[in-house]
């Protein structure tokens, strides 16, 4: 597979320069679901006290058609084969960060995370990690998705009152991601949970995600309507489902 190819090249070219200290992999590859259409993904900790030339290093792995920072400071390479790669570069210093995310990813596959450590303090970060999911149960994160829900669903019925289809039909992203996020709790399927579209046709069952397609709108206003009546409907049942505390579900009964 060509992505495994790069992947080993990226080892190749760290292991050679002596500016890399450690190279940690993140994504689909980790956790044995990388095929051909996966990206490629690592963070590069750094040596030197400048950040080292970031395409030149990349260009050493394969060519690279398009280099750039997305919008959230992702550093993004296209390559010859048109395989995305997403890189995070740091000084080594920053590597003890890796203690607070625990808290946000899980570390199940922290063996296939550590690519490359000549330093030794990757692996000794790694090795302090409990190789666990994050707490995705609680009650505190139940609160925390239904009140950023509540949010955008009263937001969405503004736009959609004011007549911003455009504007409301984008906003059903947001909507789509929290209500999946209370699917996979109420259904127990927390697994892909950074990316809570990933594999929802093989995650859970079909009759959900029929109640999930019902949230997907077209631009024009009735079928904004009625995405949003049904978001709020599939809402209401989650809710009463994860006993989410009744202030915040009154606040929904009144959209």
């Amino acid at each position: 597979m060509r992505q495994l190819q790069l992947i080993e090249k990226v080892r190749q070219q760290s292991l050679q320069n002596e500016d890399i200290s450690a190279v940690l992999m993140y994504g689909s590859f980790t956790k044995g679901e990388g095929d051909q259409y996966s990206d490629i993904e690592f963070y590069i900790y750094y040596r030197t006290k400048e950040c080292p030339d970031k395409l030149g290093l990349i260009s050493q792995i394969a060519p690279v058609l398009l280099f750039f920072t997305n919008e959230f400071g992702t550093d993004v390479a296209v390559f010859e084969n048109m395989i995305r790669g997403e890189f995070h570069f740091h000084p080594v210093s920053d590597i003890e960060d890796i203690r607070a995310w625990p808290k946000v990813i899980s570390f199940e596959f922290k063996d296939k995370m550590n690519l490359m450590d000549k330093d030794g303090t990757l692996s000794a970060v790694l090795d302090s990690i409990p190789p666990i999911r994050p707490e995705r149960y609680t009650s505190e994160n139940r609160e925390y998705l239904a009140c950023n829900l509540i949010n955008n669903l009263i937001f969405e019925n503004n736009l959609i009152l004011r007549g911003e289809y455009a504007h409301a039909h984008q906003l059903f992203g947001f909507i789509q991601r929290y209500i999946l996020w209370l699917m996979r709790l109420y259904l127990k399927k927390d697994n892909h949970w950074e990316a809570p579209t990933k594999k929802l046709e093989e995650d859970i069952p079909h009759e959900w995600y029929l109640k999930y397609e019902q949230c997907i709108p077209t631009l024009d206003k009735e079928s904004l309507q009625e995405s949003f009546k049904s978001a709020v409907e599939l809402t209401d049942f989650l809710f009463s489902g994860l006993d989410i505390p009744e202030n915040i579900h009154t606040i929904l009964r009144r959209l």
